[in-house]
C-alpha cells in the first residue's frame, strides 16, 4: 500500500457531488495526511471513529485503522455498506463504501475498501447549528465508561442531532465513545436526558486564552425535546439581538 505523499494541508473544494475516480482519491489523500479521523455508523447505534492510512490510485483502494473496539470492529464487516463520514475545516464530506476486507499497512492490520463511487462535500450544514448562551450547561454521565459526572458546555446544536460540546482539558475522551445519561440543563431547571456519540475531538482556545477540548457530537437516542432545545435557544438569542439593537 502506498502512504500519501502530500503532507501539506490541501484547500478543499466547493460543495460538490464527485464522481471522477481522481477526484475522489484526492480528497481522500487529503483526510489521510491531515490524520482527519472518519467515522460511521454500524450495528445497533455504534460508532465506528478511524482514520485513513493509505490511499492506492493503482489499485483504486484505501485502508483504514482498526478502531480500538473489537466489537465495532466485528460490526463493520457485518454491514453490506458502510457510510463514512468526516469534518475538515466547517466542511461535512460524505461517501459510502461495501466490501470491507482484511489487509496489511505496513506490516500491521487494517482495513481495505474500494474507492466510492461518489463523494459528497458540503461546507453548509442542512440544519445550521444555532449559538448556544453561555448561561447553559451540560452535565454527562458516562454510566458504561465508569467516568465520574463532569460539567461541560454546549456552544451549538442543530435539529438534526449535531452539536459542539466545550470540556476541561484535564478530562480524558476519546472520539468514539459514547457518554450515557448525558443531562442537558435549560436554565430553569428543566433537564433533558440522551446519549451522545463523540465524532471527533480538536483543541481549542477560549475567548480568555485558555485552551479547552472541543467535541463535535450526535444525539444517539434524538430525544422529542431536542426540538423544544434548539427553539428555547433560538428565542433566547432572538430576545438577545432586540436589546442590543434597542440599545
Amino acid at each position: 500500500m502506498s502512504a500519501p505523499a502530500n503532507r501539506g494541508k490541501a484547500r478543499l473544494p466547493k460543495n460538490a457531488l464527485y464522481r471522477s475516480r481522481i477526484e475522489i482519491q484526492r480528497i481522500l489523500q487529503t483526510l489521510a495526511s491531515e490524520g482527519i479521523p472518519v467515522f460511521a455508523e454500524v450495528g445497533d447505534e455504534k460508532l465506528f471513529v478511524s482514520q485513513i492510512l493509505s490511499v492506492d490510485p493503482a489499485t483504486s483502494c484505501f485502508t483504514i485503522a482498526y478502531c480500538a473496539e473489537k466489537s465495532i470492529n466485528s460490526a463493520l464487516f457485518e454491514q453490506p455498506s458502510v457510510k463514512f463520514s468526516s469534518n475538515r475545516d466547517e466542511a461535512l464530506l460524505e461517501f459510502e463504501v461495501a466490501g470491507a476486507s482484511d489487509t496489511l499497512c505496513d506490516g500491521h492490520p487494517a482495513i481495505q475498501f474500494a474507492f466510492p463511487r461518489t463523494l459528497i462535500l458540503l461546507h453548509r450544514r442542512e440544519h445550521p447549528r444555532i449559538p448556544v448562551p453561555v448561561e447553559a450547561s451540560l452535565r454527562c454521565i458516562a454510566e458504561a465508561g465508569g467516568f465520574a459526572p463532569f460539567e461541560s458546555r454546549i456552544i451549538d446544536i442543530s435539529h438534526d442531532g449535531l452539536g459542539g460540546l466545550i470540556y476541561d482539558r484535564g478530562i480524558n475522551l476519546k472520539a468514539g465513545m459514547v457518554l450515557k445519561g448525558c443531562r442537558i440543563i435549560i436554565p430553569g431547571g428543566k433537564a433533558i436526558v440522551a446519549d451522545l456519540g463523540l465524532r471527533y475531538i480538536t483543541t481549542v482556545t477560549l475567548p480568555d486564552g485558555t485552551l479547552a477540548n472541543r467535541a463535535g457530537l450526535r444525539f444517539i437516542q434524538r430525544p422529542d425535546e431536542i426540538t423544544e432545545l434548539v427553539n428555547f435557544f433560538i428565542q433566547n438569542l432572538d430576545k438577545t439581538w432586540t436589546s442590543t439593537i434597542k440599545s
